[in-house]
């Protein structure tokens, strides 16, 4: 008897990054949650593998067509394993693997997801069924977790459901403050911050301003003492991914986000409070759904241009892999906000902390909070963290109680 595999379409971004798969440093999230309790390997293997049956497109290996990149029903099992590797190590190196792995240590479950496969916000709808499954098997806790949502749905290429063919604006060209310090060799150093989300929000209240606005304006704040005078003509850009399901009709667990960009160029007497008010007044402007659609437009018909249909995978691997390097230098930084992070309260009770934190090739920030803890997860290629410091020490300089783990490398 001849068995039919699933196949699934990647969707406009998982399709970009699978051309830049074999990148030095490819795109890998990392969800981690710290128990009250040591991991068990077996009930972990179990709940991954129930977690599997509701998210089968998780099940899929990524393989080459003539034209395209395409994901395959896998014909195994993922396997659960006590964790061995540098945090967000390559996931992908060939066609027989998963674009996940699911580890472990002491009271740690980690979840790593390839950017082929999911974005921020639907990769956390995996990690906290997984995380929901495992605590619910080992405590014998019954949950009614909600799975409303079909496999087609959660599958769905919202990007092409959603393109319509609009005329872009064009920005105006601004000089980019890129960072240009020492690299570590073949490493990155990886830290939380954690903070109190309750002092946060109460210092964003004081300001008038949301969370994010303020984490963003008190990052580009965190440069100024670290520029040079003839640096100052150039302006601090901050990268920021916005999840589209927010304003589209969408439960897709693929990638589906919009990217804006928060733009900053100092004075010499320049206060948080000029920044904060410049970045609130970008925010009302570009974070909306018609300007966010433009973008997500435009990154979906580069996919629908001709050359793009009608070349061969190899010179799409070279076209986009070109691209890659230039979109590289266009921003300082990147920050985004995963949002809060909630689960069943009897779930909720064995949990200690939740973090996310993603692989980069010069320094990012990715923020999550669970019940108080707001965790910033920062990656950094650089030898030099000054405005790491910068940014954290504001905290503590405010009465804050700041709490920060890092990474061990070499120099």
């Amino acid at each position: 008897m001849i068995i039919l595999k699933k196949w699934y379409k990647l969707d406009n971004v998982g399709t970009f990054y699978a051309f830049t798969s074999n990148a030095k440093i490819p795109k890998v999230f990392r969800y981690s949650a710290l128990l009250k309790d040591y991991v068990d390997e077996n009930i972990l293997q179990e709940a991954l593998d129930n977690t599997i049956r509701i998210f089968p497109n998780f099940n899929v290996n990524l393989k080459k067509g003539f034209y395209w990149y395409y994901l395959d029903e896998a014909n195994k099992k993922n396997r659960v394993t006590k964790e061995n590797l540098p945090i967000c190590f390559k996931i992908y190196n060939n066609s027989d693997d998963f674009l996940y792995r699911v580890s472990y240590f002491n009271k740690k479950i980690n979840l790593e997801v390839s950017h082929i496969l999911s974005d921020g916000r639907g990769s956390v709808e995996f990690f906290k069924y997984l995380i929901t499954n495992y605590i619910s098997i080992k405590y014998n806790i019954k949950i009614n977790y909600k799975t409303d949502n079909s496999e087609l749905e959660k599958a769905e290429d919202s990007f092409t459901k959603y393109y319509k063919k609009t005329k872009t604006s064009k920005g105006t060209r601004k000089s980019t403050y890129l960072y240009k310090g020492r690299k570590l060799r073949n490493q990155t150093r990886y830290m939380e911050c954690h903070l109190s989300l309750k002092e946060v929000l109460e210092l964003s209240h004081k300001y008038k301003t949301t969370l994010t606005s303020l984490l963003v304006s008190i990052l580009i704040y965190s440069f100024k003492d670290e520029l040079k005078v003839a640096e100052y003509n150039k302006y601090i850009k901050i990268d920021l991914p916005v999840d589209l399901r927010t304003y589209f009709k969408s439960s897709t667990v693929l990638n589906f986000f919009g990217l804006t960009t928060i733009s900053y160029k100092f004075n010499n007497n320049d206060k948080l409070e000029d920044i904060i008010k410049s970045v609130s007044k970008q925010f009302k402007e570009n974070i909306n759904k018609e300007k966010l659609s433009e973008r997500a437009n435009l990154m979906v018909s580069f996919e629908k241009n001709w050359f793009c249909r009608l070349a061969p995978l190899f010179l799409k691997n070279i076209t986009l892999n070109i691209a890659d390097k230039i979109t590289e230098n266009k921003s300082t930084t990147c920050l985004s906000n995963i949002g809060i992070i909630k689960l069943d309260k009897r779930i909720e009770e064995y949990v200690k902390s939740m973090s996310v934190i993603t692989s980069t090739n010069g320094f990012q920030f990715t923020i999550c909070s669970f019940k108080d803890d707001l965790c910033i997860g920062i990656s950094s290629r650089f030898i030099n963290n000054d405005i790491i410091k910068n940014f954290c020490r504001y905290f503590s300089n405010n009465d804050m109680k700041v709490s920060i783990d890092v990474s061990e490398v070499s120099k």
